[in-house]
């Protein structure tokens, strides 16, 4: 059964992307730790959109593998990888908690590459693939106070991009969904709940950053910014050298109360 993977699938962008491609008519695998929500959203989906949703509850930074081999044991033939799921930490680098610095690269890159490698191959047997992975506004300029995400999110455009020259011969598309802040748990996680970026009149919904995904899976470009104000940011930033991008990031992420540590 042809069938779209999303990772991150129970809340957020993740979910959102699932609506996108359920609403559509395509059937699709939910993949995230809790299985009550990822039952709840089945349930849902399925009775709005009438397709076949399955869902699998798995921690992906610990045991990606468990993916592939759930798809290999119920014959899904994967030919849409969404690498969703991720997360941040709103600290100075040197008050942060080194396991989930660490943790974190294991999901947000490691996981990554691990479902890339893993289906990649399955895609080339059945002649054509999509794989569309979260990078970030932050794949673009390094990011004081959450430097070790925005080093995941720069290292996800630049794998991103290099699989998409590798591809290309092989039908397989690979694209970078770049949203910028978006109201969901994310800042909950990262430890930014107060974020100044979560509150700004800016800040966009995880349904938008979605039909922005959506549009690349449409278009098979290689990447996509997410709302206007963030394509400003992105082009302000590329203008900068590196050392003064990264100057005017941490004077921005100082600003949020309680983290100018």
């Amino acid at each position: 059964m042809r069938t779209v993977l999303i990772t991150g699938a129970s809340g957020g962008i993740g979910k959102e992307f699932a609506r996108q491609f359920t609403y559509r008519g395509y059937n699709v695998l939910l993949v995230a730790r809790r299985e009550e929500v990822l039952k709840q959203i089945k349930e849902e989906f399925e009775e709005e959109y009438k397709v076949d949703v399955q869902y699998f509850a798995c921690d992906i930074a610990k045991d990606p593998k468990a993916v592939y081999d759930f798809c290999k044991a119920h014959d899904l033939d994967v030919s849409v990888l969404v690498n969703n799921a991720g997360y941040g930490d709103y600290k100075s680098f040197v008050n942060a908690d080194l396991d989930k610095l660490l943790a974190m690269i294991d999901l947000n890159n490691k996981a990554l590459v691990s479902l890339s490698h893993y289906f990649i191959p399955e895609m080339k047997r059945i002649g054509y693939g999509h794989i569309i992975n979260l990078g970030s506004v932050a794949s673009f300029m390094p990011g004081p106070y959450m430097a070790v995400y925005y080093a995941t999110k720069a290292f996800v455009m630049s794998f991103s991009l290099a699989l998409r020259e590798e591809l290309k011969k092989d039908d397989i598309k690979v694209s970078v969904l770049c949203p910028g802040p978006v109201s969901s748990d994310f800042w909950k996680r990262a430890d930014g709940a107060d974020s100044l970026m979560e509150k700004s009149a800016f800040s966009r919904t995880a349904t938008d950053a979605a039909v922005t995904g959506y549009s690349l899976f449409e278009s098979g470009k290689a990447y996509a910014i997410d709302g206007g104000f963030n394509h400003l940011l992105v082009s302000c930033a590329r203008m900068l050298p590196l050392e003064l991008a990264a100057r005017a990031v941490g004077f921005v992420q100082k600003k949020v109360k309680g983290k100018a540590d």
